[in-house]
């Protein structure tokens, strides 16, 4: 430990020395159960973010211990202090179970146990200074209300000093925060011998909710061992401020021991309880524990009374860079608005996907940011939006071209919430095009999967039933046990769907299948209730007797239906369902799943692992459902159907949150191109809020710091092009367009602004400054005699941070030497692979119904089509867009068709090889047109037979005949770095990295290819990466939804 002076206790200083004696103490306990995620970023903002990379804290379980305790006798065991005197106290504190993780091993261990006040209430001032200034107890006045010695603990109260609401106009004033209620009083309580039996109870208790544990790191006979030791410890971060509340000149993670000397008498309460939280801006536990407000249950209600010691603390973690500083006078809010830019921190944010973008956002999401943070977005070509881009042809009727089918999940909490919080903050008028978030995105429940069937497909139609509530903003995260359970339930309905069927097949040999049907169901639905009582279940796996039984339950339902599976679709597709739920309880079980977390089974691919766990190989293993979720991520090695690749623990995390934990719809459609939909509204809002935005910069290197003499952790130079320049009257390019009222991207620059001979050159060449493979650089400095202009960005002059928003497949490209220094983005680089996608757009005469499409939604929805054929296996119309494009009468179409799927790409040319992707374009319109002609017939008999497509149906400004009516449809080739499509193949979540872990302490990374917690390819993955950014540069946010797996 550093030197330090001794603390000098002048006279009338409140304070002790340790140890401190607590004696009568009457402790009132209760567990409430929170939220997980919440739990950690609280943890996260303060014990992590001091500990830093000397150690990582982990929250153990969503239940909080709410204790209300009376000291009648509090007094120093330091013999001058002790001789001072006694006092009083009482105290409410929520504790937090908090494990110190061990990971040197590779494998995370819990190595000690802990427990953290999270607030700290008191009702006498000198407790306040002395728990504060000695621990670290974040003590603060209340006023409360509890049982006296002898009284029936009835209620208990507190009311807390602070603002509600907060607004400049709120005085300062006492509020109550929360009661805790006896609701029923029928049963007595029950005198138990200790603390043993208190927390005996309360594994048993636990024991009936898996999440008690996130990790694989100790075993419930450790866990129990710990809590029953004498001694337990206390947490603090313990800090005191500068003199311009803005830095610390201390700032430590300490540890105190704490003894129970003696229990007098301890109870388990008999009444039942419940918690009444309020509303109150100044302690918003809502947010900080994850507490409902309003009412929730209460469980394990206990009293202790008892003596206990807090010892001396200890440092256990302490921060960095704590130095003194000068101490300047603090500004007033009109001298920070008036600080210049070199007052406040450069942070460049490089690329504009939605990665960065939501990084962008939530550093400028809270007040003040403009005092702290200059921002500055560097953007290849004219527009945001990376692989998510889209644009307006105006010489097409302002129609909407994608880079492919792009559609929002209804599990999407991140990225609704973001979208929620984008349009509510830009406030569009109400009446104009896409005025709220609701107006942006509408919710689709209908899907259809194919499966080929002798020569032809057949249809699968699935209508997921449409949810309360809507995407974002939601704390409550699934429980394995939350989803075992919603499995069984599944598997009940669909083995009575076979049951009923069946019996609708009128044939008397069948009773004896409808009879063994019928104990199965009820088998399912006693194996549901003894999954929730039993949590042995989850600790001994593959051992317990109910997994024998699910694979009895399986045997029989395939014996009950085997005879039938080839000739009766609805059969087959309920023994799918049925085996597939059953198969994935079992292997949740049986590896463990269900008790440490889902990357336990990335070492073996999804498909090898259903087989593993007895799903049928025939029927199951390949079925639509299975090839449909394939689809949807692209799995396929080097975009090859015959090579799918994609981790069993990741598969099955996103499966289930798609499948179980969506809310309103299941899927949500925008109702504009995603670029009109997303990246409007988000540039919108960023350009108002005074985010600088800087289009047409390429990046070409970042650089490190060169000192041969150091490993040096720093990047110190950014190379950028830029790609074109303005018109000399042009202060800043404006890249939007209004399409039918609404701000829009174009599909081309607009030229308007460009410098006009460079404008004429882009044009002339018909130039893609988006692509890696453009060449006008080359026609440029054949033109001008010198190459494009090279901004050189310096660390400490042009900026200070970096956000890194470029997708994984631009990082060997525009990174080698960071790669290079950084074993990090190396094992990336070398293992989180991609994949080049393809697709194209269709606008046609005819409605689908007109197509001779037949299979329609409950409500008339239009299907979202997956698993058809190679070489586009995904499908859908797109007619909502119909109004939002602007065709020119005797050209409107009635329906728009978008296909799109990988495409197979092993070999990428070098950036020199000019023609690669013109070729891959070409053998997407290839490929699209063999499809129209040999196979769209299976989905429009009305337009197209075995050899023959109906071109007179596409729609063609320019009156084309025939198949050359093709050439006025949309097609790409997605192959450029920046393009391609994040995988999940086996094995390669193990080498994702967080934000803040490029091996560079002012690189901040952001994308869907960190380790986010979903850990797949999507625009919610690429939002979490974002909002790791920031939070890994200011703190915010705290939460992110979905980044456990509890």
């Amino acid at each position: 430990m550093m030197d330090r002076p001794d603390y000098i206790y002048t006279n009338g200083s409140p304070l002790e020395h340790t140890p401190m004696h607590l004696n009568g103490a009457e402790m009132y306990g209760f567990l409430i159960k929170g939220n997980k995620t919440k739990l950690q970023a609280t943890v996260d903002a303060t014990l992590n973010q001091v500990a830093g990379n000397q150690t990582t804290f982990r929250v153990l379980s969503p239940y909080v211990m709410l204790t209300f305790t009376r000291v009648n006798h509090a007094q120093s065991g330091f013999s001058t202090d002790h001789d001072r005197g006694w006092g009083k106290e009482c105290d409410i504190i929520p504790w937090i179970m908090v494990g110190q993780i061990d990971e040197s091993g590779g494998a995370a261990k819990l190595h000690r146990l802990f427990i953290f006040p999270s607030y700290t209430w008191v009702d006498v001032p000198m407790a306040i200074s002395i728990g504060r200034e000695i621990f670290g107890y974040p003590k603060n006045f209340c006023k409360l209300e509890m049982p006296e010695a002898g009284d029936d603990p009835v209620e208990f109260k507190i009311a807390c000093e602070g603002w509600e609401p907060s607004n400049p106009e709120t005085q300062l004033g006492i509020q109550p925060l929360l009661e805790i209620a006896a609701t029923n009083r029928e049963h007595e309580h029950v005198s138990v011998s200790g603390l043993a039996e208190i927390v005996v109870g309360g594994l048993k208790l636990l024991g009936s909710e898996p999440d008690l544990l996130s990790l694989d790191m100790v075993g419930i006979e450790d866990l129990a061992s710990m809590l029953l030791e004498p001694q337990i410890d206390q947490l603090f971060l313990k800090q005191f401020p500068d003199a311009s509340g803005t830095k610390a000149v201390y700032q430590e993670v300490v540890v105190a021991p704490t003894t129970i000397d003696k229990v007098h008498s301890a109870s388990l309460l008999g009444y039942t309880y419940e918690c009444t939280l309020h509303k109150f801006d100044s302690y918003r536990l809502d947010e900080t524990l994850g507490f409902q407000l309003g009412t929730q249950p209460v469980l394990l209600p206990f009293h202790i009374s008892m003596d206990f010691t807090v010892e001396a603390g200890e440092e256990l973690a302490r921060a960095t860079a704590i130095a003194p500083e000068k101490i300047v006078a603090a500004k007033t809010n009109e001298e920070m608005l008036r600080a210049p830019a070199t007052d406040r921190e450069k942070i460049v944010v490089l690329g504009g996907g939605p990665g960065a973008m939501a990084a962008a956002f939530y550093l400028t999401d809270q007040p003040g940011w403009r005092d702290r943070y200059d921002i500055t977005v560097y953007q290849m070509g004219w527009r945001l939006g990376g692989k998510c881009a889209s644009g307006r042809n105006a010489k097409l009727g302002q129609r909407i071209e994608e880079h492919g089918l792009h559609m929002w999940f209804g599990f999407y909490n991140n990225g609704f919430d973001l979208m929620q919080k984008a349009y509510g903050a830009l406030n569009r008028p109400a009446g104009t095009p896409l005025a709220t978030w609701q107006d942006a995105f509408k919710p689709h429940n209908f899907i259809v999967l194919t499966e080929p069937i002798g020569n032809g497909y057949k249809f699968w139609p699935i209508q997921m039933p449409q949810k309360d509530g809507t995407p974002g903003g939601h704390n409550d995260e699934l429980t394995f046990i939350e989803i075992a359970e919603t499995l069984a339930a599944w598997i009940r309905q669909w083995v009575e769907g076979l049951k009923k069927h069946l019996l609708q097949l009128v044939d008397k040999e069948i009773k004896e299948g409808v009879d063994r049907l019928e104990g199965i169901w009820h088998g399912i639905l006693g194996f549901a209730t003894r999954m929730r009582e039993s949590f042995h279940l989850l600790v001994d796996g593959g051992r317990h007797p109910v997994v024998a039984e699910l694979q009895a339950l399986r045997a029989s339902v395939f014996e009950s239906v085997d005879q039938y599976l080839d000739d009766d679709d609805a059969m087959r597709h309920f023994y799918i369902c049925i085996d597939l739920a059953i198969t994935t309880l079992i292997g949740m079980h049986v590896d463990g799943i269900m008790f440490k977390s889902f990357d336990v089974v990335n070492d073996i691919e999804f498909r090898a692992w259903l087989c593993k766990h007895g799903a049928n190989v025939r029927y199951t293993v390949n079925s639509a459902p299975v090839r449909g979720l394939y689809d949807l991520v692209f799995a396929y090695i080097d975009g090859d159907s015959a090579r799918p690749n994609i981790e069993a623990g990741t598969m099955l995390r996103g499966m289930l949150r798609l499948a179980i934990d969506y809310h309103g719809g299941f899927i949500w459609k925008m109702q504009a191109g995603m670029g009109d939909t997303v990246f409007t509204p988000l540039y919108q809002v960023l350009k108002q809020r005074g985010v600088n935005f800087q289009f047409f910069h390429k990046v070409e290197d970042l650089i490190p710091e060169s000192d041969s003499d150091s490993d040096s952790d720093s990047v110190s130079e950014i190379v950028i092009t830029q790609q074109v320049a303005l018109k000399e009257d042009v202060t800043e390019y404006n890249p939007l367009v209004e399409v039918a009222g609404l701000d829009c991207w174009p599909s081309f620059p607009d030229y308007q602004q460009v410098d006009p001979q460079q404008a004429q050159l882009l044009s002339g060449n018909d130039l893609d400054l988006e692509s890696h493979w453009n060449v006008w650089a080359r026609i440029y400095s054949a033109e001008f005699g010198h190459p494009l202009p090279v901004k050189r960005l310096v660390r400490g002059v042009d900026f200070d941070k970096i956000v890194f928003g470029l997708p994984i497949g631009s990082l060997r490209y525009v990174c080698p030497k960071l790669i290079e220094r950084s074993a990090a983005l190396k094992a990336a680089c070398d293992n989180v692979k991609t994949v080049a996608t393809q697709a194209y757009q269709i606008w046609l005469n005819e409605d689908l119904r007109g197509l001779g499409w037949e299979v329609f939604g409950s409500d008339g929805e239009e299907p979202i089509l997956s698993s058809f054929s190679d070489p586009f296996d995904t499908s859908t119309p797109m007619n909502q867009l119909l109004l939002r494009e602007a065709w020119p009468a005797g050209h409107e179409p009635k329906n728009i068709a978008y296909f799109c799927s990988p495409i197979r790409t092993p070999n990428f040319s070098a950036a020199a090889e000019t023609a690669f992707p013109a070729d891959c374009a070409k053998k997407v319109k290839d490929d699209a047109v063999t499809q129209l002609k040999t196979r769209v017939f299976n989905l429009w008999p009305t337009v197209a037979d075995r050899n023959e497509f109906n071109w007179e149906i596409l729609i063609d400004p320019h009156g084309e005949i025939g198949e050359k009516r093709f050439d006025a449809q949309y097609w790409r080739a997605n192959v450029s770095p920046s393009d391609l499509y994040v995988l999940s193949v086996v094995g390669s979540t193990e080498h994702r990295i967080a934000s803040g872990e490029s091996g560079f302490s002012n690189l901040y990374l952001a994308g869907d290819w960190l380790k986010t917690g979903l850990n797949a390819g999507c625009v919610e993955g690429a939002v979490m990466g974002g909002m790791q950014a920031s939070r890994a540069i200011c703190g915010y946010p705290s939460i992110i939804r979905g980044e456990t797996d509890r």
